[in-house]
This record gives structure tokens, C-alpha cells and sequence, in this order.
């Protein structure tokens, strides 16, 4: 009893943390549109910390379920033969990575011609991940908003500090810069300072 007691309590901590990680995502979000790129940014390093804060309770809720599983159990998995395959238990609740949607939005800016409102340039990303998007990234923030076009909107700011979005253009307009249009043309990398560009460089 006291093992699943320990276990209830990681699942309701990790839960805490990961709605109040889509809190500061969610106001973060809310300080950009608003042109508060300073209060943005500040929000922006915290979630980066609590996600890194999270990451580390999810490996040592992994390290007690490990501890507590004992011998037998790996025993088990060899006798009968079977292996679980890598990321089947998170694949239901999987979010496409921020890193994702930088080549995305840089094209749909392309499509619009350089320059176009946030709406519309959401909308055209929309488009074109119609068939990466998952369910998780379509669910609603407490905003009524998808939870993939908030990220987008993190996505831009991450762009803007590496120069491929212009930082001059006016307020709710995303406009693409000579250094995106050669970033795409040339197939570079993603930066290293958005979340998930290892996930994106290694498929």
C-alpha cells in the first residue's frame, strides 16, 4: 500500500507541475501578444526551468518504479519474450516539439508573400502540420485556445532572437527576414535554443 501511495503522489506532483508549466506557457504567450517582450522573456527562462525541473521528476518517478519492481518482474519481461517499444507509454499524450514548428512557420511566411498578421500566419502553419499535429496539440488552454498555436507564438519569439523573424515588425505581424529565407533555402539546422531541436535533428 505504501508503494502506491508513493506512486499517487508522483502522478499528483507531476501533474501540479505540468499545469502550472502550461500556466506560465499561457501568460508568457498572453505577455508577447501584448508587446511585453521583457515580462515574456522572464517567463520564458521559467518555464525552461520548471520543464527542466520537470524532466528531472518524471526520471526519478521512473528510478522509483524501478527500485520497487524488483528482480522478479525483469525476469518476467524476459520469460515471456516481450519488449515494449521505445515511447509506447507516452504516445497517447504526445506533444509535437517547439523545435518542430520553426520551418513551418518561416514557410508559411514564404507563402505569404514575407509578411502577414499572427492569425493568418498561424492559420497557413495549420495547414501545413494538418498531418503532424496530434491530438494533445489541438487540446484547449483554459485561454480557449489550441495548445499548439500558443506554442507557435513561442516558436516566433525563440525565432526573433535568432534573427529569422524580424523584431521591427509591427505589433501582431510576423514577417520573415533575408537570414530565414537563407536558413530555409539552405536546409540549416534548428537553433539549439529552441526546446526539442535534438528530438527534431535526430527523425
Amino acid at each position: 500500500m505504501r508503494h502506491k501511495n508513493v506512486a499517487d503522489a508522483f502522478d499528483l506532483l507531476l501533474a501540479e507541475v505540468a499545469t502550472a508549466l502550461a500556466a506560465i506557457r499561457e501568460e508568457g504567450a498572453q505577455a508577447l501578444l501584448r508587446g511585453d517582450h521583457a515580462t515574456a522573456r522572464s517567463l520564458l527562462l521559467r518555464a525552461d526551468a520548471v520543464k527542466e525541473f520537470l524532466a528531472d521528476l518524471r526520471a526519478k518517478q521512473k528510478e522509483w518504479k524501478r527500485l520497487i519492481s524488483g528482480p522478479a518482474r525483469r525476469n518476467k519481461t524476459r520469460r515471456e519474450g516481450k519488449r515494449v517499444p521505445r515511447g509506447t507509454r507516452t504516445a497517447r499524450g504526445l506533444l509535437t516539439p517547439h523545435a518542430a514548428l520553426c520551418r513551418p512557420i518561416l514557410e508559411a511566411l514564404v507563402q505569404l508573400g514575407g509578411t502577414a498578421e499572427k492569425s493568418a500566419t498561424v492559420d497557413k502553419v495549420g495547414e501545413i502540420m494538418a498531418n503532424v499535429l496530434t491530438r494533445d496539440d489541438r487540446s484547449l488552454l483554459s485561454s480557449g485556445e489550441p495548445r499548439w498555436r500558443n506554442r507557435a507564438a513561442w516558436v516566433r519569439l525563440h525565432l526573433v532572437r535568432e534573427g529569422l523573424l524580424s523584431a521591427a515588425s509591427k505589433h501582431g505581424v510576423w514577417e520573415i527576414t533575408p537570414a530565414g529565407r537563407r536558413w530555409l533555402a539552405e536546409g540549416k539546422e534548428v537553433p539549439h535554443s529552441i526546446p526539442g531541436w535534438r528530438k527534431v535533428q535526430q527523425r
